[in-house]
């Protein structure tokens, strides 16, 4: 009797996750893409987000789909005294949702492992207990049970606002760890994230361990780079560092790194540089 109670249990808890809750998230989601997108947030948008204000049109219309969703699902936190506004959270959730558009097949699934981004006002300092040498972050990423954090984004919101004016040094560290949220699909950041087929998987893992041989080789030699240095550091970062090229100087990437810029937009499923030709 209480193997069948027990089984039964099982058949429901599998029911409950894998048919019940998707639907209800789904049918969440739809609803929210419904609501009006105020008109005071896309003003805000359009005049201090530099990747809202390149999109056109049908893309801005698809990305306040994806910003009403991820605003609802994400807790924003203020970290030392920092208080989260609305205009914090859409400066993030707008940037973040970048990554997004493309996405019909929802395999990014507005980063699931997510639950939490903490805003700094300020540098992020790692590695207080030696004060003499901290380390210092402009964001930082984790996901369930790595580095003891569960699903949790840092940000500096000095760096943030900075950046989302204009991308006048290529960075953004609002796509650099949203990259990273996509790359740990599978729990750990290896540069590779989740694709659709074997296919799609073995051609993406031959161009980005070819050209990521050659951006750590160029980066030994101190030759000069259109993808930042930083990528050399390992797999992970390159992936973060050509995905914060890809949609900031999209042609730069493509003329110097077409295999590369191909492998993105295929993964993005957008044309970074056909945004430019409207600007």
């Amino acid at each position: 009797m209480l193997d069948i109670l027990l089984f039964l249990l099982i058949i429901i808890f599998i029911f409950t996750y894998y048919l019940i809750i998707p639907y209800q998230v789904k049918t969440r989601r739809k609803s929210l893409k419904k609501a009006i997108f105020p008109i005071d947030w896309a003003n805000f948008l359009e005049h201090n987000i530099y990747l809202y204000r390149i999109l056109p049109s049908d893309l801005k219309l698809e990305l306040q789909d994806y910003i009403k969703v991820f605003l609802e699902e994400k807790q924003f936190v203020g970290k030392n005294g920092f208080i989260i506004t609305e205009e914090v959270k859409l400066s993030i959730a707008s940037q973040a949702c970048i990554l997004l558009l493309g996405d019909k097949e929802n395999k990014r699934n507005y980063f699931p492992y997510l639950k939490y981004i903490y805003v700094y006002p300020d540098i992020i300092l790692e590695n207080q207990k030696s004060p003499e040498n901290p380390i210092i972050l402009l964001g930082l990423s984790s996901v369930g049970n790595k580095s003891g954090h569960d699903g949790v984004i840092y940000l500096s919101w000095t760096e943030v606002a900075k950046q989302s004016q204009f991308p006048s040094k290529g960075e953004n560290v609002i796509l650099h760890e949203f990259a990273h949220q996509l790359d740990q699909a599978f729990g750990n950041a290896t540069g590779m994230p989740r694709l659709r087929n074997l296919q799609e998987s073995l051609a993406w893992r031959e161009i980005f361990t070819q050209e990521y041989y050659n951006h750590c080789q160029g980066v030994k030699n101190q030759q000069p780079t259109v993808i930042d240095a930083y990528g050399a550091l390992n797999p992970a970062e390159f992936f973060a560092v050509v995905t914060e090229g890809f949609f900031l100087k999209p042609r730069l990437l493509q003329t110097y790194h077409p295999l590369l810029y191909e492998q993105l937009s295929r993964y993005y499923n957008v044309s970074s540089i056909e945004w430019r030709r409207k600007e």
